[in-house]
């Protein structure tokens, strides 16, 4: 076990499910966690967990689509246990609906929670350690930022903006581990698979029931969490930039878009002969009843 003894985490959206997962582990392993949720109760609930098991943790309610919530997280987190050392952005919601129903308010609600909330807080975070990396207190800090397989890599019907979001915020963990490393924070994103309310909700299923702790099910928030623990531990510090696909004790390592394959011509291109050279170099094939010209 990795231990996080005298390390401090803000974890949004910790409530229930993963995020709920993430605060009662990471506790268990020695942080002292700032639990986040909208929900007061679902909050209290986590916090009251973590300390009747000796643990360490505060509540917060903030809504992190409000770009001042980041700031206050942080500020309670060093205020009340004296520094910061692990985000985890697991706030979220969604909404389930095809591209030409998707209203503006649904549009601008996903928005500010899923990106502008992790974004934000990610900021705050971040402009902390950079002051404290400048003023000369060093220390390996971490933030895991959670998307999702509909962002990564994408292509779901009726999540188009969740995962747009999610593929922004996945994009966003590629840059800033480029920009935080000088400071000494690394970046990391997490794909998660795991029965939990919110995916319940958005695809008409029951919602799924509390897991034990070491219940091998491989829909069990906690298989999440323990990549989240390794992850802000001291042992992962070589690990920045990463994007991690989890479903139960599978771990997959996902990259950024790379080219598949190239056409190139020695002339401005023509409709015909850019049709010719895709049948013919990339795909191999045309729509039925027309044949691949031959070069």
């Amino acid at each position: 076990m990795d231990s996080l003894d005298g390390k401090v985490a803000v974890i949004t959206g910790a409530g229930n499910g993963i995020g709920r997962a993430e605060a009662v582990l990471l506790a268990e392993r020695g942080a002292a966690v700032v639990v986040n949720d909208v929900g007061r109760d679902l909050a209290d609930e986590v916090v009251a967990e973590i300390v009747a098991a000796g643990g360490r943790a505060e509540a917060n309610y903030a809504d992190v689509s409000d770009w001042k919530s980041g700031h206050e997280m942080v500020r309670q987190a060093v205020e009340n246990f004296g520094g910061l050392d692990v985000v985890v952005t697991n706030a979220g919601l969604v909404r389930r609906a095809p591209i030409t129903e998707v209203t503006e308010t649904e549009l601008d609600t996903q928005m500010s929670v899923l990106f502008k909330g992790t974004y934000g807080l990610i900021h705050h975070a971040a402009a902390y350690w950079k002051r404290e990396s400048e003023a000369g207190r060093h220390a390996h800090r971490t933030i895991v930022a959670t998307s999702s397989s509909a962002g990564v890599p994408g292509g779901v019907r009726e999540f188009s903006v969740y995962g747009a979001m999610k593929a922004g915020i996945a994009a966003l963990v590629l840059g800033a581990a480029l920009e935080f490393r000088p400071f000494g924070v690394t970046v990391n994103a997490i794909l998660p698979h795991a029965a939990t309310r919110m995916d319940a909700l958005a695809k008409g299923l029951a919602e799924p029931g509390p897991y034990a702790p070491d219940d091998p099910d491989p829909l069990n928030p906690r298989h999440v969490a323990n990549v989240v623990g390794y992850l802000a531990s001291a042992r992962a510090a070589w690990l920045s930039g990463q994007v991690f696909e989890i479903t139960g004790t599978q771990v997959r390592q996902w990259v950024p878009w790379s080219v598949a394959a190239e056409v190139d011509d020695d002339v401005a291109w023509t409709g015909e002969a850019l049709d010719t050279a895709l049948a013919t170099r990339v795909y191999g094939t045309l729509p039925g009843g027309r044949v691949i010209p031959k070069r």
